[in-house]
């Protein structure tokens, strides 16, 4: 990776398809590569009360633009992210929270029986109703409106071999 450049991997899909897990095993892979990189879970940094937008989008993006310059003063230089990606327009978001940085959308494809049965260990009984109707209209509007700069076949690979593919199709593999 350009020692220079400012990278932000966005990761998503619909709930259940391992964008968190998958986050951490591509952290894992660029710390191995000793590449300044911070991870940073959405979710976590919109997590409020009271809810005051749909999912506290906003606030998650302005408590982002708060922490960049953090991360940025001992020489982060690739943040990945984990997060539900619903417009080909929020990755601007991003750029304006991390000004510089370029953006790239990695979506993962999984096939809705797996989620369904990653949601069934995972859920509660009081959510799964939510999650497992959620995850459908999420991959619905990934495909109809063409998110995900690069698109992951997840299949039955490993949140490891999955963090490779995006590093080297991303050309992150390089030592920072």
């Amino acid at each position: 990776m350009d020692e220079d450049l400012l990278v932000v991997v966005v990761i998503t899909g619909p709930v259940g398809a391992g964008k968190t897990t998958t986050s951490w095993a591509l952290y894992d892979v660029l710390v191995d590569r000793q590449i300044p990189t911070a991870l940073i879970d959405m979710d976590f940094l919109r997590t409020a009360f009271p809810q005051v937008t749909p999912f506290n989008s906003r606030l998650g993006m302005d408590n982002l633009a708060a922490i960049a310059p953090n991360y940025r003063k001992i020489g982060v230089r690739c943040f990945v992210v984990s997060d539900v990606v619903e417009t080909p327009e929020q990755p601007l978001d991003y750029e304006r929270a991390i000004p510089g940085a370029v953006v790239t959308v990695v979506r993962l494809n999984v096939p809705m029986e797996t989620i369904a049965q990653r949601l069934r260990v995972r859920e509660t009984p009081e959510s799964l109703d939510w999650y497992l109707a959620r995850a459908p209209v999420l991959q619905e509007i990934f495909e109809s409106r063409g998110i995900g700069d690069v698109v992951i076949e997840v299949g039955e690979r490993s949140p490891k071999e999955i963090a490779l593919e995006i590093a080297s199709r991303l050309e992150l593999m390089q030592r920072g």
